[in-house]
């Protein structure tokens, strides 16, 4: 008996009974076996006949047996139903409240999930929102540094250009002048010439220090807007965590619906099955119908019946 404070289920019993076949069982299979050995092959009528209650024989032994598996089995199979019926009755109610509490679970967990995508696209915009701006910013930067090259070259190519110039009106009144006083003027003329491309390269340098220097600031704004725009990713792009509780567990599987069944046979055949039903092509063929994509051989099985039993008259 088990012990009512420690066993789940109690039940009156738990050690099985040992099976195994009694002296005369054993002697009805070595006699049905020895008959059986006696027929090496079927040759006419008498053969036939001798064959046939070998075969009786046998099937007397096969059909005992089974008949006596199923009485000793039979008990076992209640005894398994019982034990199923009485643990399905027990676990009903608490089957049905962890369904309840598990759909409850399953609802917040999807509201989890719904929040996590949601912030998750959120936090995307955000991201995208940052690289806009740092992109807007450096392109401003370099917008400004190239207006100012450009400005900064517009200016000193027209000082170069009227330096060049006066060095030209020098050199030509120097080849045109033909008596002292244009002479004086010429080398007047060159004087300033001089004295203007000596500016034009002053203001060149001054120029090319200035550009260098506006360089350097735009180069310290970009490192500045990249370290601003990194700073800022990185605190939006905090992980997003769904609530987690131990002792829960999630899993996600397909929910899947075949709407066409034919449709994913030709496509994917390695991923259907094709069963053919057998009993509904034997009638056909029964009917004389022909039906393509098989080969039928009729074959024939040669069995016994046993002889009824006969009834014992009481007297």
């Amino acid at each position: 008996m088990d012990n009512p404070e420690t066993s789940l289920i109690i039940a009156s019993t738990r050690q099985l009974p040992a099976f195994e076949f009694n002296v005369s069982a054993k002697e009805a299979k070595e006699v049905a076996l020895r008959n059986a050995a006696l027929i090496a092959k079927v040759s006419d009528r008498d053969s036939k006949i001798i064959a046939v209650r070998a075969q009786q024989g046998l099937k007397k032994v096969i059909s005992d047996i089974e008949k006596a598996r199923k009485e000793l089995k039979e008990p076992l199979l209640n005894a398994g139903r019982q034990l199923d019926n009485l643990c399905a009755k027990e676990t009903l109610e608490l089957d049905k409240e962890f369904g309840r509490v598990s759909c409850a679970v399953k609802e917040f967990d999807d509201a989890e999930r719904r929040r996590v995508l949601e912030e998750e696209r959120l936090q995307r915009l955000e991201l995208e929102r940052i690289e806009a701006e740092k992109q807007a910013e450096l392109k401003r930067i370099a917008d400004e540094q190239a207006a100012g090259e450009s400005e900064a070259k517009r200016i000193q190519d027209e000082i170069d250009r009227r330096a060049r110039e006066a060095v030209e009106a020098a050199e030509k009144l120097a080849r045109e002048a033909t008596n002292k006083k244009q002479c004086e003027a010429a080398a007047r003329a060159a004087k300033a010439a001089a004295s203007q491309k000596a500016a034009a390269d002053a203001e060149k340098q001054r120029q090319e220090a200035a550009m260098s220097a506006q360089r350097a600031k735009s180069e310290a704004q970009a490192a500045a807007i990249e370290e601003k725009a990194g700073d800022a990713a990185y605190c939006a792009a905090k992980p997003i965590a769904i609530t987690t509780v131990a002792g829960s567990r999630q899993s996600t599987n397909w929910k899947i619906t075949v709407d066409q069944p034919f449709v994913l046979a030709r496509h994917r055949p390695d991923l259907v099955n094709i069963t053919p039903r057998l009993a509904e092509i034997k009638a056909a063929l029964n009917n004389g119908e022909t039906i393509q994509g098989i080969t039928a051989v009729k074959e024939t099985t040669s069995g016994v019946r046993l002889p009824p039993e006969r009834k014992t008259i009481e007297v």
